[in-house]
């Protein structure tokens, strides 16, 4: 495994507190009801799940992201599509619980929050509910969304597309954010899907996991040969700096521009749920490179990050802290 020195691992996480990122993606609202299994429906095959507790409620896609930036310790403003109803409202005071600034985010009249609704039981997912318009939102919030980006752009130092396919990430947004960011030497950084794959160009990292790499490149893989051929295939089809594919169990793989692979082996030691381990990945990567870090040791430090979260139930963070006394165990030498 890489290692880093402790002075130069120190002045990375120490900067990583002075830095401002814009998130700019499909904001949700992740609701959990818990309860208990203790008998099976007479209505139908299913199990009777007892609640217990009230809902609880957790920042999802684009917020679960900015949740991890500013628990890394960075300033985060987010720009979103949300409906006129509750659920957007509870998603404000989630977001200003977590001091990230939601004044760039919009209501838009046609359609509703997007809700994520996970039904848990003796420790157990049993179901998930999901309220969602995936429509392309309308060319008036669209553009309504690029003039905040224009507004803020110069009190930035990186922005994160999370595309989470619900509507708001198009072609056309993307091609203006990007133009944006280039004038003004940002890195823009995207968690991709598979519906606007096309249209990553000129972005600075992208960071597909296998499914996603597989349909960009149009080759099934089921070979390392077949991963490197594919990533090199998108990296060079979309112009990105670089590519960092996260393999599950496997690790993670960095390409950049000389097309030569980097392996960085998990660094999880338990894995109970891999709920927002991307949006763990992709903060922790893109902040620690506007800091100092070379790719491959950002690479390094986002394994140590999503070695954490993937060992809590449902979409986690990770503490600064954590990070430091993880990365300080793991990764310094």
């Amino acid at each position: 495994m890489l290692k880093i020195s402790k002075e130069k691992l120190e002045n990375i996480l120490e900067t990583m507190r002075t830095k401002k990122v814009m998130v700019l993606g499909d904001l949700m609202l992740d609701e959990f009801i818990e309860g208990s299994v203790e008998r099976i429906s007479p209505e139908a095959p299913v199990p009777v799940v007892e609640v217990n507790q009230q809902p609880y409620y957790r920042l999802g896609g684009s917020g679960n992201v900015a949740r991890n930036l500013v628990g890394l310790g960075a300033e985060v403003i987010i720009l979103s599509i949300v409906g006129h109803d509750q659920q957007a409202q509870k998603l404000k005071e989630l977001l200003g619980e977590h001091t990230i600034n939601s004044d760039y985010i919009l209501a838009d009249d046609q359609r509703d929050t997007i809700v994520k609704t996970r039904i848990i039981a003796n420790k157990q997912q049993l179901a998930r509910i999901d309220r969602e318009n995936r429509a392309l939102i309308s060319d008036e919030l669209r553009n309504r969304l690029i003039a905040g980006v224009r507004q803020v752009i110069d009190d930035v130092d990186a922005i994160i597309i999370s595309d989470y396919g619900k509507g708001m990430v198009s072609k056309e947004l993307i091609d203006e954010v990007v133009a944006i960011a280039r004038k003004h030497d940002i890195l823009v950084s995207v968690d991709p899907k598979e519906r606007n794959f096309p249209y990553y160009n000129n972005v600075s990292l992208i960071t597909p996991n296998i499914k996603e790499l597989s349909f960009g490149a149009g080759i099934k893989i089921e070979t390392e040969s077949d991963m490197i051929a594919a990533a090199n295939k998108v990296r060079e089809m979309f112009g990105c700096d670089m590519l960092l594919i996260t393999r599950g169990e496997q690790g993670m793989s960095l390409f950049e521009k000389d097309g030569n692979p980097r392996h960085i082996p998990t660094a999880a030691i338990e894995v109970f749920d891999v709920t927002g381990a991307g949006d763990t990945v992709i903060a922790c990567f893109t902040l620690a490179h506007i800091s100092g870090a070379e790719p491959i040791e950002a690479a390094s430090l986002s394994n140590v990050a999503a070695g954490y979260v993937v060992a809590v139930h449902g979409t986690a963070y990770v503490p600064w802290e954590v990070l430091k006394k993880r990365s300080l165990e793991t990764i310094c030498g």
